[in-house]
C-alpha cells in the first residue's frame, strides 16, 4: 500500500464527501480488505478493490448494487 494509491482513493471517499481524515481511513481500510480478498479469493487486487469502491459509491448514494437489490427484493 503506497500513499498515493491512499491518497487517490481517500479522494473518491472527499468527492462523495467525507472529511479527509476520516477520507483516508477508509481508504487504507479499503485497501487492507482488498489484498484480504484478493488472498483469499486468488483473485486479482485490482478487481477487488473495484468491487469494494462500486459498493461504497452505491451506499454513499444511498442505493444498493443492482445484485444486491436483486437479492433484498426475493427475501
Amino acid at each position: 500500500m503506497n500513499p498515493e494509491e491512499i491518497d487517490q482513493i481517500a479522494g473518491i471517499f472527499q468527492n462523495l464527501g467525507a472529511k479527509e481524515k476520516q477520507a483516508t481511513t477508509m481508504a487504507t481500510q479499503l485497501i487492507k480488505r482488498a489484498d484480504q480478498l484478493a488472498k483469499k479469493r486468488n483473485s486479482s487486487r485490482v478487481s477487488e478493490l473495484q468491487t469494494l469502491l462500486t459498493t461504497a459509491i452505491y451506499g454513499a448514494q444511498g442505493n444498493l448494487k443492482p445484485s444486491k437489490k436483486e437479492d433484498s427484493e426475493q427475501k
